[in-house]
């Protein structure tokens, strides 16, 4: 077996290195896929010799997405039904031991489907 010489091992060191940044920014890049909420114009890959990626800003500034809308109006519903519970109010005939009866008990798909309409 022959001897390795100093410059192949920092020709190797090199390459490795080299590999090592590519697969860090492969990394990033697919987290950005998965977790940004910004579209990206270009997305390069290839031993950061691309341009720097720049992220496109929407004109009327953050929207808000429709999670963050969605767990407001559910954690306001869940206030007004505990504060109802609390002082025993109703609502057209409806307490809270109804609705939540009506919550947690088993439902029947044809139940689902069947309108029954008061003639009242």
């Amino acid at each position: 077996m022959s001897k390795v010489t100093t410059n192949k091992k920092l020709e190797l060191v090199k390459a490795i290195r080299m590999q090592d940044q590519y697969n860090r920014q492969l990394f990033r890049s697919r987290e950005g896929f998965l977790y940004s909420d910004e579209p990206l114009v270009k997305r390069g890959e290839l031993y950061s010799l691309e341009t720097e990626e720049k992220p496109v800003v929407p004109d009327e500034g953050k929207v808000f997405s429709s999670f963050r809308i969605r767990f407001v109006i559910a954690a306001v519903l869940l206030a007004a039904f505990i504060l109802c519970d609390i002082n025993h109010l109703d609502y057209a005939g409806e307490t809270t031991d109804t609705i939540y009866g009506r919550l947690t008990r088993n439902v029947d798909i044809e139940e689902l489907f069947t309108f029954q309409f008061d003639s009242e």
